[in-house]
């Protein structure tokens, strides 16, 4: 059994009926097993009990019993049908809002920014735009409901992507998730899609903080992490000027004031991010540069 597989049956065992709804349909099962097992009586039995009704069919009250059964096998079908109905609907539902629940979300930044929420199964079941130019790429290019890997390479190859990754671009790719392996699975992923493309690049596993941080701002998580950098570095930059900057444009102003524009320290290779792990906020509130080891 692959990863996919035990990933859809840890889903499906997550999926429990309403305690009501189980009840009602073992109650139907239960009646439809007796009606059953009635019917298939030893014939010693059932001969006992066919002439004990020949001897009592003329008696009335023998009439309305075996009227009132028929009216209740006639009842009951309907009824158990619409329980295993409801019993389906209910695990549907519950399979549906785990596929529809993101698990996991990757920025990318250039010039144009968008965020893509991943579920569990590493399928794209959200692609937003931060600014106005991730909202047009994503117009031209839908990413919902691909498999993450070939959400990124179509956005990669597509026309109105290859604009903004010439040889002088920059391209950072942040991946925020709870779960470790699915945030590594993420980053090779996305490594990979990285080492196609002409322009420089990285990409880095980020802390919900700093997401969330950046989602304040209005601002992609790549492009928020530089702007703190370039904040530290120039007192007299600031969060809406970044915001208006290309990631290369940033680049270059870091490394204007001094810092590392392509990477050094804080991980901006070309096209590569290794050793980079979780990193925290740099701007407000005191938060720093921390990374713990990949």
């Amino acid at each position: 059994m692959n990863d996919l597989q035990n990933r859809v049956r840890q889903a499906f065992d997550q999926v429990k009926a309403p305690a009501d709804v189980k009840f009602g349909a073992l109650a139907r099962i239960e009646a439809a097993r007796s009606a059953a097992a009635e019917a298939s009586a030893p014939s010693s039995a059932r001969s006992y009990l066919d002439g004990r009704a020949l001897r009592l069919e003329g008696s009335p009250a023998c009439k309305r019993d075996g009227a009132s059964r028929r009216l209740r096998m006639l009842r009951l079908r309907p009824v158990a049908a619409l329980a295993a109905c409801l019993v389906l609907a209910v695990a549907c539902l519950g399979a549906w809002r785990i596929y529809e629940q993101p698990t996991a979300y990757v920025g990318v930044d250039v010039n144009p920014s968008l965020e893509l929420a991943v579920n569990r199964f590493g399928i794209v079941v959200e692609a937003k735009g931060l600014n106005e130019g991730g909202s047009s790429l994503l117009e031209a290019v839908p990413l919902s409901h691909r498999s993450y890997q070939d959400a990124l390479g179509a956005l990669a190859a597509s026309d109105a992507f290859s604009s903004y990754v010439g040889e002088d671009s920059f391209v950072e790719i942040s991946v925020t998730a709870d779960d470790e392996r699915q945030a590594q699975s993420l980053r090779s992923q996305s490594d990979q899609t990285l080492s196609s493309l002409p322009c420089g690049g990285a990409c880095a596993i980020v802390d919900e903080q700093t997401r969330a941080a950046a989602s304040a701002a209005g601002m992609g998580v790549g492009r928020y992490r530089a702007a703190c950098e370039l904040m530290e570095l120039d007192p007299d930059a600031t969060l809406e000027e970044c915001a208006q900057l290309s990631m290369r444009e940033l680049r270059d102003r870091i490394a204007a004031c001094g810092g590392e524009g392509d990477g050094g320290k804080h991980g901006y290779g070309k096209r590569s991010s290794e050793g980079e792990s979780a990193i925290g906020s740099g701007c407000g509130n005191g938060g720093g540069r921390g990374r713990g080891a990949a």
